[in-house]
């Protein structure tokens, strides 16, 4: 049997209801090399829309979601990538802003160690330019494509102290929420 297994959709969600960034702490779970793998084409998606309620803070309306989750742990370590789209209303927010510890750019000044590793991370260092489109162009390198571009329309956040090993952004209007993040370790 493959060192690696891949698992399509999930019997049980256990191990996955975690959320590395979750209030600052980390959730165990099992290092079983199995890769489990979440998409919004799949046709179950209750256990789907479980974790990404546990992951954003809210549970999302089915209308206008798309995601891809997918989660890895296993001798060589962890490696999570997910990216969310959906809708969402404004008394969410404090929600969605407490459990992913989420950070306007402009706060990233306000912590030199976290600015550094920061700007190592959106590859903006010694660059000039607006900090905002540095982190647009960032994610537009990195998002899916079901996510929506990121440009002045659009308000930007980042998990505190995101870095180049484990990060989270958010980019949403008034309608929209965007979501992506990558873990490593």
């Amino acid at each position: 049997m493959p060192a690696t297994q891949l698992r399509i959709g999930r019997p049980r969600a256990a191990p996955l209801t975690l959320n590395v960034r979750r209030q600052g702490k980390s959730h165990m779970r099992s290092y079983d090399g199995i890769d489990y793998r979440y998409n919004s084409n799949d046709p179950e998606k209750e256990n789907a829309i479980g974790v990404i309620a546990n992951i954003l803070g809210f549970r999302p309306l089915t209308t206008d979601l798309d995601y891809s989750l997918n989660f890895y742990a296993g001798g060589s370590g962890i490696d999570d990538r997910l990216a969310i789209r959906c809708l969402y209303v404004q008394s969410d927010w404090p929600a969605i802003a407490q459990t992913l510890r989420l950070k306007r750019v402009s706060e990233v000044a306000s912590d030199p160690d976290w600015e550094e590793a920061f700007l190592w991370l959106i590859d903006a260092e010694g660059i000039e330019g607006a900090l905002e489109n540095h982190c647009a162009r960032f994610i537009n390198n990195q998002k899916l494509k079901f996510q929506d571009g990121a440009d002045e329309r659009w308000e930007i956040f980042f998990s505190n102290e995101s870095d180049v090993n484990s990060w989270c952004v958010v980019w949403c209007d008034s309608a929209h929420l965007n979501y992506l993040s990558f873990d490593q370790g």
